[in-house]
């Protein structure tokens, strides 16, 4: 009777370890997967704020000729359109977006015209009127394209001097973001000073 008693209390020992150290085992694993979590939203968020810190330097921010030529060249490629609108350019345009469309590189936005011309020419490629919201300090445009944005990679014509396109190195422009209407950053808007 002793053995088959000692048995049976070896018996619920060995279980109550093994609940013991499963109980450990699911706390433990709790415990890592929240702190995965944190770290995965940490991580996020980081990702969220670099990406965002790239369009620091064109909000609102006084760019020379060549930063703009820069920063065209630097979103190549990747859905940020870069609309730029010179003097020449703004004084050309006639009706009533004069002064308020410009040429569109990278990305194009809804009302740009794609050009129709084979091959493209740089007159193709300028956008409906661009405008602000009341009291906003951003343009309002979406990309266009659904599911599969268009690009205009053809950046020769900043470079022709004498031209509505030309972007003059040392000349002025004021960076000003694009926005889409969910209020995702699209692009920036370079305005001649």
């Amino acid at each position: 009777m002793e053995g088959e008693l000692g048995s049976g209390a070896r018996i619920a020992i060995a279980l109550i370890v093994i609940g013991v150290i499963i109980s450990v085992i699911f706390v433990i694993l709790g415990f890592t997967r929240g702190t995965t979590n944190q770290g995965i939203t940490t991580v996020q968020n980081s990702m969220d704020s670099m990406s965002l810190a790239q369009f620091d330097d064109f909000d609102q921010k006084i760019q020379s000729g060549t930063q703009v030529t820069s920063a065209i060249k630097l979103f190549e490629g990747r859905p940020v359109a870069t609309v730029v609108r010179t003097k020449a350019q703004m004084l050309t345009t006639s009706g009533t977006g004069k002064g308020t469309t410009g040429h569109n590189y990278g990305a194009q936005l809804v009302g740009t015209d794609q050009g129709t011309v084979t091959p493209a020419v740089a007159a193709t490629f300028i956008t409906a009127e661009m405008a602000k919201g009341a009291g906003n300090s951003w343009f309002t445009v979406d990309l266009l394209g659904s599911g599969q944005i268009t690009y205009n990679m053809i950046y020769i014509p900043t470079t022709k001097s004498g031209t509505a396109t030309f972007i003059r190195p040392t000349a002025k422009f004021l960076a000003e973001l694009i926005k889409d209407t969910t209020g995702t950053i699209v692009g920036i808007c370079f305005t001649q000073q």
